[in-house]
């Protein structure tokens, strides 16, 4: 009889942690995720127009740097970026939330900009 329950409290126990479909502690949570995104899509604008300016610009190299400066602002690794960047990518559902979210994100900053350089509200009826 004893042998019996502990079989099924272990079976149980190893479905449990075989269902777990959440992510583990090493993801990048989705609202951190788009700031690094954010932030990450900057510095490839920013880069993009120095290139326009300046052709002796070393791609690759100047690329890293900035990335890394990113890591360091984050306190996050390259690989601890681009292994959460392929848990979202490879669920479709997840990946969408974070587009998403990095897609209102952006809107959010461009009104905000908009404002800023208006000089008052964006919105016509204020």
């Amino acid at each position: 009889m004893r042998v019996t329950v502990v079989l099924c409290i272990s079976f149980l126990l190893f479905m449990q942690m075989g269902c777990n479909n959440g992510p583990s502690k090493a993801v990048i949570p989705i609202d951190s995720m788009k700031l690094i995104m954010w932030d990450m899509m900057k510095a490839d604008e920013w880069f993009s127009r120095k290139v326009i300016k300046d052709t002796n610009a070393n791609r690759n190299k100047e690329d890293v740097k900035l990335y890394e400066m990113v890591f360091k602002v984050y306190g996050i690794t390259k690989e601890r970026y681009y292994s959460s960047y392929r848990y979202y990518e490879g669920r479709p559902v997840s990946f969408k939330r974070l587009i998403d979210s990095l897609e209102a994100y952006a809107n959010r900053e461009r009104i905000k900009r908009y404002e800023t350089e208006r000089g008052g509200s964006a919105n016509p009826t204020k």
